[in-house]
């Protein structure tokens, strides 16, 4: 089991603030599964100019930071101990979502990723994200692929 927080991160994915939406791995098991957390911080960008008391995580921000988890998970599948390298993570669709419960700025948001299957530089992934142990977000299947920084340019 490996854990490892954003200095480590930033080697593996090419998103960095305010895209970059994990911020420690608490579980990787390569090939396997990942846990990764995010904090939600009333102070985020997507929060300048609420009106009123609704300050739910966005919903699209939920998935985006899910696939970031599953793509630090398939780093060390495709590339391991290099990050992506000159390769680049694309998020090609996911099916299944289900948002369960609201997210709102002080939670710790834990994504729990599991590999269902690999062919190539493409894989199918699933799992669920959670706080204080409620399930806030089922992710039935999530497409990822692996494509090289020129070809994506």
């Amino acid at each position: 089991m490996t854990r490892f927080g954003p200095a480590r991160i930033k080697e593996i994915l090419p998103h960095r603030p305010p895209a970059l939406l994990i911020d420690r791995v608490v579980e990787l098991i390569p090939g396997e599964r990942i846990t990764a957390i995010k904090a939600i911080a009333v102070e985020a960008i997507w929060y300048e100019g609420v009106v009123g008391t609704d300050h739910s995580y966005p919903g699209s921000l939920l998935v985006e930071s899910f696939g970031q988890a599953a793509a630090v998970l398939l780093a060390e599948v495709w590339r391991p101990g290099q990050g992506m390298a000159e390769d680049v993570p694309i998020f090609g669709g996911a099916s299944g979502v289900y948002f369960d419960a609201a997210v709102e700025p002080g939670d710790l948001l834990y994504h729990h990723v599991q590999i269902d299957r690999i062919v190539g530089d493409n894989a199918i992934l699933s799992g669920l994200s959670t706080v204080d142990g409620r399930t806030v977000m089922r992710v039935e299947q999530v497409i990822l692929a692996l494509r090289p920084r020129h070809q994506v340019a």
